[in-house]
């Protein structure tokens, strides 16, 4: 009587199977995650090409860009208290992107605060949401003492240039494109629109950002995991800058690690994409000379740059 040996694999085989297996998603991992990275940076350009085409429509219209945010005053001077409403850039945006509903819901005279504002700083927005960022829901705002202003702000991972000079020291006179009740022009942008920043990315692990505007009398400051714990005024919420100012003499390059409440960052592996003033979006790697990158954000300051050198 003859028997039939049925062959299966043996404990060392199977083990030996399970490795290879093993070995290869090691090996796929990366380059599926790489191309998700892709696709989400792909997705991040194509907010900023969009924005840049809302604010040429803009300027078409009004021969100005729009203002950083704006606000009222207690007095007319810098450093004075700010008494809103505080609307952002971004709000003024809102019917040249599409999002006419949104712009018709905004009462400009009212608070961003006020019940009635609440359709407007309530909306999620995706054309101001970069997919690499980080972290989910609203912002909230607190004042120094501690009180919660507000808690249910769109966020944003967009912020406009205010040029070199730190926001909060300079709110209404900086050498930007963007701050307090600004109307800067192309005619302003003396240094050429395509060598000048307009609009940058800043990710929710550092710090908050909205498109809404701004909160009188809150304060926005760096998520308590990050490594520097700094705070600065609300203004930071739409704007950001690349220094030297005097109060801060050195140059915050792109993802540069010591990045403050004011800074740009990305989650973009090397560096930040940007919005220039012509329209065209860039991507800015964090090895940029600080030197450059910090004549990137003057309108007007008379240096010379050459496209090859960012």
């Amino acid at each position: 009587m003859s028997r039939t040996r049925t062959r299966g694999f043996t404990l060392i085989e199977l083990l030996v199977v399970i490795a290879i297996i093993a070995i290869l998603i090691a090996l796929l991992l990366p380059a599926v995650q790489a191309a998700r990275e892709a696709a989400r940076r792909a997705s991040c350009t194509n907010n900023l090409k969009q924005l840049g085409l809302g604010m040429h429509n803009y300027h078409q219209s009004l021969d100005t860009f729009p203002p950083g945010y704006i606000t009222g005053t207690v007095a007319p001077v810098d450093n004075s208290p700010e008494t809103g409403p505080g609307w952002g850039w971004g709000t003024m945006l809102l019917n040249q992107i599409e999002q006419v509903s949104v712009f018709n819901s905004v009462n400009f005279s009212l608070q961003i605060t006020d019940p009635a504002s609440r359709t407007a700083r309530t909306t999620t927005l995706n054309v101001y949401l970069c997919p690499s960022s980080v972290g989910t829901g609203p912002v909230s705002l607190s004042n120094t003492s501690g009180t919660v202003l507000i808690s249910d702000l769109s966020p944003g991972q967009y912020l406009g240039s205010a040029g070199q000079l730190e926001p909060e020291e300079f709110p209404s006179s900086n050498n930007g494109i963007f701050y307090r009740n600004s109307r800067i022009g192309l005619r302003d942008v003396t240094d050429g629109s395509s060598t000048t920043l307009m609009v940058g990315e800043r990710s929710r692990n550092v710090a908050d950002a909205t498109w809404v505007g701004v909160v009188p009398a809150s304060r926005v400051c760096t998520k308590p995991t990050w490594t520097i714990q700094d705070c600065e005024t609300a203004n930071v919420l739409v704007l950001g800058h690349t220094g030297p100012s005097p109060n801060q003499r050195w140059v915050d390059v792109p993802n540069y690690k010591g990045a403050g409440a004011d800074d740009f960052w990305s989650l973009h592996a090397g560096g930040c994409n940007f919005l220039f003033c012509d329209g065209s979006v860039r991507f800015i790697k964090e090895s940029i000379s600080p030197r450059i990158f910090s004549f990137l954000s003057t309108r007007s300051g008379g240096e010379v740059i050459d496209a090859s050198s960012f």
